[in-house]
């Protein structure tokens, strides 16, 4: 077996399915979403599937099942997953595997995938669940599988509740679909052959047993899977798909193969291991205390407003506050607005403009200086900030912040608010004062 090529700091958008982006960000704009957001934070979702982990399955080791444990760290060496997430075994006949956990995330492998299939194969899924965590999914589909929790206290507190949650299952379990196309293609950078990883696909449509697997053949499958982009070509044959799928929490494997075999028929999956990809920008993202001490006046300083920001920000519901920043939306914004970082300078925020409706409308904000990319290019430093002009929303407009000429819009009145708290209190860093505020 060829040794396999290590991908450096590889990013999820280097190998995102074009379904995964565009469904999500339908997803953020279906109505009633910053609600089930905000039950996930009020039902603690993500300590519930903790415990539930921690209580019920087996945290794999070096002692505990070492063969799948080495696997593992073979998967998150060759995607560069440092720190690599812990692994657990459940008691499952099913062929399956998962991943939870949004601050700590840990991947879940059931004994009938374990007993299933071959140790190539299981390096397949488990890359796939590590493509959940690079690309961010982890937290939707912690919710997709709550949902059912988390809509009822929605319904509960929502004169609209029935239709909410029906046009959020609905925008739910499709982006989830869509997110496992994404997650597909990471197993297969994990395992690095297409065929073991068309075997997956294969064995999930037919079910274990020795039996079968002896008598499976990948060629015959493959050409269903042909055949099939044929059959489903057409806008009816998409409508009866999405009634079809509507209630399932992953597309059929049928398709899953096709999507897999045409995006490495196109040269893709080759073009990544030749070293063309995009590589994660995680070196700007404060993600923990600094490791050198401050060298002059501006790191000192610098390194008090990022915990000031942070502050004022993490509890404000669709701003993404450092080390949880999606990979992709820090991409575009440092890709599309934010010139180039100072040495050492961090960023410890991020507006997801997604929600707005209006997607010129990010926010970013690092512990020197605040960007929007609604005026690329030009950002303002926290120590030239000496007022503050908070500006209303009206039928057509959404509220926003005049920061010295740089206009920021934001979908809330809440965040608006949360952000000038933000921005008042690394102006105060920098400057020894608190900015003036004005308006309303």
């Amino acid at each position: 077996m060829a040794e396999k090529v290590k991908l450096e700091s590889i990013s999820s958008q280097s190998f995102e399915h074009e379904a995964d982006r565009a469904a999500l960000e339908a997803l953020k704009k279906t109505v009633g979403f910053d609600q089930l957001m905000r039950a996930v934070s009020r039902l603690g979702a993500d300590q519930i599937w903790r415990v539930m982990n921690e209580s019920s399955n087996i945290r794999l080791s070096e002692r505990q099942v070492g063969s799948v444990y080495r696997i593992h760290r073979e998967v998150a060496a060759t995607l560069d997953l440092d720190p690599a997430p812990p692994i657990y075994l459940a008691h499952d006949v099913r062929l399956n595997a998962y991943t939870s956990g949004v601050d700590a995330p840990f991947i879940v492998v059931t004994s009938g995938l374990v007993e299933g299939l071959s140790d190539a194969e299981i390096a397949h899924v488990i890359g796939h669940e590590m493509g959940h965590i690079l690309a961010g999914h982890v937290l939707y589909g912690m919710v997709a599988r709550s949902l059912g929790l988390i809509l009822t206290t929605i319904g509960d507190l929502t004169p609209v509740g029935s239709i909410i949650k029906l046009s959020l299952m609905s925008a739910l379990a499709y982006w989830q679909r869509c997110a496992e196309l994404t997650a597909d293609r990471a197993g297969l950078l994990a395992c690095q052959e297409p065929r073991i990883a068309l075997a997956v696909e294969m064995k999930l449509a037919s079910g274990p047993g020795s039996r079968i697997a002896r008598e499976l053949d990948l060629d015959t499958f493959m050409e269903q899977a042909r055949e099939f982009e044929t059959l489903d070509g057409g806008k009816l044959d998409q409508m009866w798909r999405a009634v079809l799928e509507n209630d399932r929490s992953h597309p059929w494997p049928v398709v899953r193969a096709r999507e897999l075999d045409r995006w490495v028929r196109v040269g893709h999956y080759q073009r990544i291991l030749d070293g063309a990809y995009q590589r994660r920008a995680r070196s700007v993202i404060a993600d923990g205390a600094r490791h050198d001490e401050p060298a002059d006046e501006t790191a000192q300083l610098a390194a008090v407003a990022e915990l000031a920001v942070v502050a004022a920000l993490a509890r404000t519901y669709g701003v993404h506050v450092a080390p949880r920043i999606p990979e992709a939306a820090l991409h575009l914004a440092l890709g599309s607005y934010v010139e180039n970082l100072e040495p050492g300078e961090r960023v410890v925020a991020l507006y997801d403009p997604s929600l707005s409706g209006h997607g010129d409308r990010g926010v970013l904000l690092t512990d020197r200086r605040v960007w929007t990319s609604a005026q690329p290019r030009r950002g303002a430093y926290f120590r030239d900030i000496d007022r503050l002009q908070l500006v209303g929303g009206g039928l057509l407009s959404s509220v926003g912040i005049d920061v010295e000429g740089l206009e920021l819009r934001f979908h809330t009145k809440s965040v608006r608010d949360a952000f000038a708290d933000a921005l008042s209190e690394g102006a105060r860093v920098f400057r020894g004062t608190v900015p003036e505020r004005t308006g309303s």
